[in-house]
């Protein structure tokens, strides 16, 4: 393309140049400054703005590896898994020994698909010297057992979790998961209210708890916690499904 802008003389370079001014270089501090910007967001939930910051961040740090894993981490949040693999793969590329983004790109390839690749991200994730990104590595794996339908081993993994970590809150309830998946309703049921013990505000574990009790037939303390996943999450789909089940129950009894 250069050579043909040569080729066609002053007057067309002029005019490009004209119609497409030189983007003015940032200072080191703006860069930093929308950085912390992007990471903020992304810690705020709010995934759309992230990327945005994020993308605009890498036009002027473009070797960054936490601005790359960042913005994998934002397309995740909005379940655009095929478009986070190239940030999330660069990141790992960038930063081979961070732990947190294999299992980012772990994360991306198992919802993709893509088991094999996505347990060799978690096996390089458990060679991590943070421990957190090792506890992280275990749970995805009890995520991964649970997709490929081997819920004896994701109970495992969760358990393994757990033995790190009694207050991981996701290692107790995808064990519950796993427990539920099983047929073991009553150990399901012992999980469940781990996770609301856990997180009192989480309309999902609520809603798993009231529904294993209701399968119990403790159908009276079943409806307590489905509806408090209601009052939870009156609008969203958790609370819909609660709301569906009570419903159901009530017919029932009736």
């Amino acid at each position: 393309m250069r050579r043909l802008l040569r080729a066609a003389g002053v007057g067309v370079l002029t005019l490009s140049a004209a119609a497409c001014p030189a983007r003015k270089a940032k200072t080191s501090a703006e860069v930093l400054l929308t950085e912390r910007m992007a990471q903020v967001l992304l810690r705020e939930g709010r995934a759309q703005d992230a990327e945005r910051a994020f993308r605009e961040s890498l036009k002027d740090d473009p070797k960054n590896s936490e601005v790359h894993g960042g913005l994998g981490v934002a397309l995740l949040m909005q379940g655009r898994f095929r478009e986070a693999l190239a940030p999330l793969e660069k990141a790992v590329q960038l930063s081979p020994e961070n732990g947190s983004f294999r299992n980012n790109l772990g994360v991306a390839q198992m919802e993709l698909g893509q088991y094999r690749e996505s347990e060799e991200a978690f096996a390089a994730a458990e060679q991590s010297q943070n421990p957190d990104d090792r506890l992280s590595a275990t749970i995805n794996r009890g995520r991964l057992r649970q997709r490929q339908g081997n819920f004896t081993a994701a109970e495992g993994e969760f358990s393994n979790a757990l033995a790190r970590d009694p207050k991981s809150y996701a290692a107790v309830l995808g064990r519950g998961v796993a427990r539920e998946a099983k047929g073991d309703l009553e150990g399901a049921a012992e999980d469940y209210l781990a996770a609301v013990k856990l997180d009192a505000t989480s309309a999902e574990a609520n809603l798993r708890l009231g529904l294993c009790l209701v399968s119990l037939h403790k159908t009276g303390l079943g409806r307590r916690y489905l509806q408090r996943a209601v009052e939870l999450d009156p609008s969203g789909d958790t609370g819909a499904k609660a709301r569906i089940i009570l419903e159901t129950a009530q017919r029932d009894a009736s």
